[in-house]
């Protein structure tokens, strides 16, 4: 009774947009909540008032530009990490589910598993690239020697956001076209290869963020060389 009932469900394929943009309004709402938090929430904590706007702007002043930095590393790795889980969250369910009709899709639909995996490597890539930029150069005191040190520590930081932001994108953009495409080869095996070259230009968003983030991160310096 249960097999005669299987195909009548399987008729019911999910849509991935419908899954997908919930994430991503909750991603984006916790993201605003972020930054409401620390451009107003926390400088009124402070005790600041809108009517002093130089004690406002010397919180973030305050702040040591190495944790800027710091910040920008962990944006760069945790947004690539969660564009790429994401992407492969929606992919990973379409594929498996398609497979139940259709079979033959499971190997190579495994490309889209592939390229938001890609994701992640590109933020371990720029992860790897920015941490080289921080570090301390000593001088005789134990201080750390003040060369553009605000300004690289602002590179640094906006730097990560950008990568991670868009490696956030890119896999968010991989995943759902990577569902589309393996219920679209499940009905018609002729549209995998004109679908596979959507997501491989969805997958060059992430190449474009890294270009930009080498080209942000080069011009930080927190050595006095």
């Amino acid at each position: 009774m249960e097999n005669d009932l299987l195909p009548q469900v399987l008729e019911r394929v999910r849509s991935p947009i419908d899954d997908a943009m919930p994430i991503l309004k909750s991603i984006i709402g916790a993201m605003i909540a972020v930054v409401i938090f620390l451009c107003v929430v926390l400088p009124i904590l402070a005790g600041v008032t809108a009517y002093d706007i130089d004690a406002w702007g010397d919180i973030f002043n305050g702040i040591d530009p190495y944790l800027w930095a710091g910040v920008g590393i962990g944006f760069v790795i945790g947004f690539s990490v969660i564009g790429a889980g994401w992407g492969i969250t929606v992919a990973g369910s379409s594929i498996m589910g398609a497979c139940v009709r259709a079979p033959h899709i499971k190997s190579k639909n495994l490309i889209s598993i592939i390229l938001c995996e890609a994701v992640a490597i590109y933020g371990i890539i720029m992860a790897i690239i920015l941490s080289t930029q921080y570090k301390f150069d000593k001088d005789g005191s134990g201080n750390p020697t003040q060369y553009d040190y605000a300004s690289s520590g602002y590179i640094l930081f906006t730097a990560g956001l950008t990568v991670g932001l868009g490696n956030l994108a890119c896999g968010a953009a991989v995943g759902i076209i990577g569902a589309g495409c393996a219920i679209a080869d499940a009905a018609n095996g002729a549209l995998f290869v004109k679908i596979l070259v959507i997501e491989i230009f969805a997958s060059a968003l992430g190449i474009f963020g890294i270009i930009v983030g080498i080209i942000m991160q080069s011009k930080a310096n927190f050595t006095n060389q």
